[in-house]
Formats: C-alpha cells, structure tokens, sequence
C-alpha cells in the first residue's frame, strides 16, 4: 500500500481535470460544466430540506416534509452527493456521475416516496462503491482509496438498512462511517503527512479495523459496537494528531492557518464524539445524549471538515477559483461554538439552549455557503486560478506543472 505523494495538496479530481488537458489557469477561465452545477444544485436542495427537517425535529413546526428523513437527506442527500460528485470527477467516466445523479434526485424523490427514495440512494451507494473500486484498479493499491471504499460500503449498508425499515437511530454508526472513513481517505490524499514507520500505519490500519468492527455490529449489538466505535475514534485522532502537517501549517498564514484551524477542530469534536460513543457502550443514558453523540461527529466534525476542504475541493470540481476571505473565520467560530452550546445542553438535558444552539448552527452553515459564493465570484473576476487555495506553503504550485 502506497501513502498520498507528501510534496502536493491536490484533490484526485485536480489530477483528473490536469490529466485531462485542461490547465487549472485555463479552468479558471472555463465555463463551469453544466452537469456538475445540476448535481451540485441538487445537493444544496439537499442542504436546504436536512436543515429544514432538523428544525422539524427539533420540535419547530414542519409541514412539508417528515422530520426522520433529516439524517438521510444530510447525509446521503447533501453530503453524499458532493462526495459522490467529486469521485465522479476524479474518476473522469461518465457512468461515474450516476451515483451523485441518484443521491441528488433522491432528495426530490424522498418527499413523495421514501421507497422510491431509498433505492435511489441505495443505487447511489453502490455506484460510487464501484467508483472506487475503479479508481484502486488504476494503479497502486492506495491506502486512502481502500479507506474510503469502506465508507461507501458502509453508505451501502445503511441505505439499505433504511430501505428494510430500519429507524434513524439503527442507522447511525453506519451513517457516521461513511463520513467518517471518508474523511479520513481525503486527508490522507490531500494532506502532506510526515511519513510514519510501517509498525505506525499497521496502527492504524487496526484502529480503523476496530471503528469499521464497531459500526457493522452496532445494528444488532449496539452497546458492543458503540463502544468499540468510540475507541476506534478516539485512536484515529491521536494518530492524526501526531502526523498530520496541520500542527505546521497552523503557523503559516492565509488559507493554511485557516484549512489548520479547521482540521484541529474537527478533530477535537472527534475526540468528544468518540467519548460519547464510548460512554453509551458502557451504558451511559440521558434525554439527549444520543443528540449530543450525534452531532458532535456530524456537525463539529463534519462541518469543519467541509469549511477547511471546501476551498480545495470545489475548484477542482466546479472549475472557479475561490478566494480567500478572512471573514471566513465568522462562520468557523459560529460552528464551534454554537455545536459546544449544543452539546453542553445535550448533557445537561436542556431543550431550551439545545433549540438556540440548533439556529446558531444552521447559521453557520449558510453563512459559509454565502461566504464560499462570493469567494467564487470574486476569484472568477480575477480570471486566474489561486494557488493558495490547492496548496501550501512549501508545495509546488499546482500551475507549475
């Protein structure tokens, strides 16, 4: 197993437009292709109706739309999508670009058939599967392809789980492994790691052995899987802690310090969730704790995940260049501490304080998303592709090549 090339910061969708032919300096200036902007639409179709239905569970008056598709429409729906998006691109193979299509359109289909729905995302799920798998047979059996071939296994599982009637709740560790082994397969790919012993990466590989273990047993043994979950988070982190270039790069100013600042609070709320999973193995209960469980992982993880890769990522995809706003902070600290509110009140079992926490994090969410739209325009004004937004100081800029 080979580990990402430590002397880049490029996503694989990067790579495949560049190996394509097209330059990023000529992609700054290109149209943006019209089926990649369908499918990202349709993922912030999905954003809208997973904030609309968390707000609905919350206990705020909903209408339109039932409240136990929040998890699936967020994770699948939104996220998903844009995952699945990005491997499609990084593929470069047309059939790649049905699994972003099914989860896309299953946002719009599950509001008038969940059937229907979930075998959509269940198609979606198996597509980009199969994507990855096609990816590893390109070249080297690489280690963060293998990683996140498990996440869309375990997208696999969960649609399928929810679509044999399976409740939120059951599906949980499967959805959170998605994200999680995911995650994880694009750090490892787009951060320059030093390079640790084999005796280190055999570490890892069984941490990531024991969170894989924990999620797949925890729909019919949940406290046992649940608990290993936990542990196997909990390690992932003091491994990452420990190599990731994150710790140097925090120094640097500009878009690095920013991506640095969002990595180590992701996985900060990695380590709380880990906790959390850990404590409800070992039979902890509370009114909230599930919630708290929940969204430490998806919304301190996830999300500032998504705020520190999202300048990487969608120039590749969408083909514009986005420009670095220091005001992105706002959002960043918006996330952190309105999800540190939440939480807070998860375990004090506060209703009041989780539903005020609850409007601070979708704040901070479409705060990014307008943040992240200006970034663009401004940078397609400009005309030029930015280098800091694909890499750090001390990598070769992507438009050397």
């Amino acid at each position: 197993m080979s580990w990402p090339p430590p002397d880049r910061l490029m996503s694989s969708a990067l790579r495949a437009d560049t190996a394509a032919g097209t330059s990023p300096r000529q992609a700054a200036r290109a149209t943006v292709p019209r089926h990649r902007l369908v499918l990202l639409v349709l993922g912030g179709i999905g954003l809208i109706l997973g904030t609309y239905t968390g707000l609905a569970r919350a206990g705020i008056e909903h209408r339109f739309v039932a409240a136990d598709l929040h998890g699936v429409i967020m994770v699948l729906g939104f996220l998903g999508t844009l995952i699945a998006l990005e491997r499609a691109v990084a593929l470069g193979r047309a059939w790649g670009y049905l699994g972003p299509a099914s989860s896309g359109g299953s946002v719009l289909v599950l509001v008038v058939s969940r059937p229907v729905g979930s075998v959509l995302l269940l198609a979606a799920g198996i597509v980009v599967s199969l994507t990855y798998v096609a990816l590893l047979r390109r070249g080297h059996l690489d280690i963060h392809l293998v990683i996140m071939l498990l996440g869309a296994l375990a997208w696999v599982g969960a649609a399928a789980l929810w679509l044999a009637g399976a409740g939120p709740v059951h599906i949980t560790p499967l959805l959170a492994g998605f994200l999680v082994l995911t995650i994880i397969g694009e750090r490892l790919e787009l951060s320059r790691l030093t390079l640790p012993s084999w005796s280190s990466r055999r570490r890892f590989l069984v941490l990531v052995g024991i969170f894989v273990l924990g999620i797949a047993i925890a729909r019919w043994w949940r406290e046992a899987g649940l608990l290993l979950g936990g542990l196997g988070l909990l390690g992932q982190v003091a491994w990452l802690l420990r190599y990731d270039v994150a710790r140097r790069t925090i120094r640097r100013p500009g878009l690095p310090r920013f991506a640095a600042i969002c990595l180590l609070g992701a996985y900060g709320w990695l380590a709380v969730s880990g906790v959390l999973w850990v404590a409800m193995g070992l039979g902890a209960r509370g009114p909230l704790l599930h919630d708290a469980l929940v969204h430490a992982l998806f919304l301190g993880f996830v999300l500032s995940m998504v705020m520190g890769h999202a300048p990487i990522i969608l120039p590749a995809v969408l083909r514009i260049p986005l420009v670095f706003l220091p005001i992105a902070y706002l959002p960043l600290a918006l996330l952190h501490v309105s999800v540190a509110v939440r939480i807070t009140a998860d375990l004090a079992g506060s209703f009041w304080w989780r539903e005020l926490a609850l409007h601070g994090n979708v704040a901070a969410l479409f705060a990014f998303v307008v943040l992240s739209v200006v970034a663009a325009r401004r940078g397609r004004r400009q005309g030029s592709w930015m280098p800091a937004s694909i890499t750090q100081p001390g990598t070769t800029p992507v438009t050397s090549r």
